[in-house]
């Protein structure tokens, strides 16, 4: 059996050195194409990755409190549903950004593969050009949204939390994210532009 090379955690080398078809990937494009905007902004979004990671652990220390609480004193913490959506909010949002800049969202490439460089170029920029208008929207919608819930006054149920913070996390967290779509965009584009 041959030693087949370490890949290096890139999935594109992983399927290269298993003999699979690959295609091109944003690592290739940044290194051929330059990517300064995107560096400082993944810089931005490892920093809104950790307050995610902040936000599961405690999250975590919180469900845990709960059910010891729950099933050995019989004194369970006081708004735990609650909090848990809320935090949901905050892991998503948060953390959608750092899964663009990094591309690592989970995506089938049955046909992209078969296709040329220059055919998966095109196909990375029509679908990097509807994902930023679906983000766009969606980025609309919820401050549209979060101004609503500022007007409202609301909070949650029991321990009365403010929602508009919240909402307006996952307003700066879909902002980010779409800024991520567009600087990988960006270097596809020119890419696609410079043929190479």
């Amino acid at each position: 059996m041959a030693d087949n090379p370490d890949p290096g955690g890139d999935p594109a080398a992983a399927a290269a050195a298993a003999g699979a078809p690959t295609g091109v990937t944003l690592q290739e494009l940044r290194r051929q194409q330059g990517d300064r905007l995107g560096r400082g902004l993944a810089r931005v979004n490892a920093v809104l990755h950790v307050a995610a990671s902040a936000t599961m652990l405690a999250l975590l220390a919180w469900t845990v409190t709960d059910i010891i609480g729950r099933a050995f004193l019989n004194r369970p913490l006081r708004g735990t549903v609650e909090l848990t959506e809320l935090a949901v909010v905050v892991l998503v949002y948060l953390g959608l950004a750092r899964v663009e800049n990094q591309d690592a969202h989970i995506s089938v490439d049955l046909f992209y593969v078969r296709f040329g460089r220059r055919g998966q170029l095109v196909l990375r920029t029509i679908a990097g050009a509807f994902s930023l208008a679906v983000v766009a929207v969606m980025t609309w919608r919820l401050y549209v949204y979060a101004g609503s819930l500022s007007a409202g006054g609301y909070t949650t149920g029991i321990l009365r939390v403010p929602l508009f913070p919240v909402a307006m996390l996952g307003v700066a967290g879909a902002a980010m994210f779409g800024l991520a779509i567009l600087t990988n965009l960006l270097v596809v584009v020119r890419a696609l532009v410079r043929g190479r």
